[in-house]
């Protein structure tokens, strides 16, 4: 068995995501808010989790299908349309 040793920012995005869940759930949002589908969604961070500037709040990401969230991480000026959804 491999055990994978979770870091702090790990540890936050995890207890982050839960939080996030429950209030995108409550305002209502519960596909893609790019295309509308329903099938296979993730929070897309508008800025990188890498970059340091990524924020673990309903106004710093977006929810998204896996199409359009990869669309997002390869493309600057999408990832720059989602900014202005809300």
């Amino acid at each position: 068995m491999i055990r994978i040793k979770i870091g702090k920012k790990g540890k936050a995005w995890i207890k982050a995501r839960k939080r996030l869940k429950k209030e995108y759930s409550e305002k209502g949002i519960t596909w893609c808010e790019s295309c509308g589908c329903s099938f296979i969604l993730s929070f897309h961070h508008l800025d990188k989790r890498s970059s340091g500037k990524a924020e673990h709040t309903f106004e710093g990401t977006r929810l998204l299908c896996s199409k359009c969230h990869f669309k997002a991480e390869c493309d600057k000026e999408f990832n720059n349309k989602l900014r202005e959804l809300r």
